[in-house]
């Protein structure tokens, strides 16, 4: 059965905060399913290297064959570890931008052991980090994970706990912020030439403007159509 973590009850107590975010992080390790929130939606979350219970995430979602999670991390150093040829030009834009709607399209190290739903036949992943401190919290303790929407395919980002549709035998912890904001897309980055130093292109833009973007990396540009 889920347990429901309230931020209200903890984000004044650092020691129980401590306890619950540990709680948290051996489920994720034992194969669990969390909600948490990101910037402007609840979004289920599991092990990035779990790849039943990423599959069991896909499915909570009623994704296709194929769609790969997001994966979120709570540090810099950990882009390293998962992603080939992290660039000085990807380092300035995350050290500006991150924690915060920046999304990053970038190649898989060799031989990194996971399947985010596409079978790793993309080679590329979607990474960044979230811009809320609980969730945050528990990604420093947990190391990569996979994310997806709480909303059922289709359906708009839910910003209530309230209206997951989940079963709560499917679900290890809820980390509950109280019904959450609206707001605008990651804008997404990409390799020219994805796990390669040919630079950086603009797939979409969203929270963040292509001129704030410029004003770091002038030469980047928004991807011809």
């Amino acid at each position: 059965m889920a347990e429901v973590i309230e931020l209200k009850d903890i984000a004044d107590d650092s020691e129980k905060l401590e306890s619950e975010i540990a709680k948290v992080v051996e489920s994720l390790r034992s194969g669990g399913i969390i909600v948490a929130a990101v910037e402007s939606a609840y979004v289920y979350a599991c092990d990035a290297f779990d790849r039943e219970a990423v599959s069991r995430l896909h499915t909570l979602r009623g994704d296709d064959f194929g769609v790969a999670c997001q994966v979120m991390i709570g540090n810099f150093e950990t882009l390293d570890g998962i992603a080939q040829n992290v660039t000085e030009d990807l380092s300035l834009l995350t050290q500006k931008f991150w924690p915060g709607l920046l999304t990053l399209h970038v190649a898989p190290t060799y031989g990194l052991s996971w399947d985010l739903g596409d079978a790793g036949e993309l080679g590329e992943f979607a990474v960044r980090i979230p811009d809320r401190e609980l969730f945050r919290a528990v990604l420093e303790k947990s190391g990569p994970l996979a994310v997806a929407s709480a909303a059922l395919v289709g359906r708009p980002p839910i910003l209530d706990i309230g209206q997951i549709s989940a079963l709560y035998s499917d679900i290890t912890y809820y980390l509950d912020e109280g019904v959450l904001t609206s707001g605008p897309a990651s804008t997404v980055v990409q390799q020219i030439s994805i796990g390669t130093d040919l630079g950086l292109e603009v797939l979409r833009v969203g929270a963040i403007t292509l001129e704030a973007l410029q004003e770091v990396l002038p030469n980047i540009s928004l991807i011809s159509a």
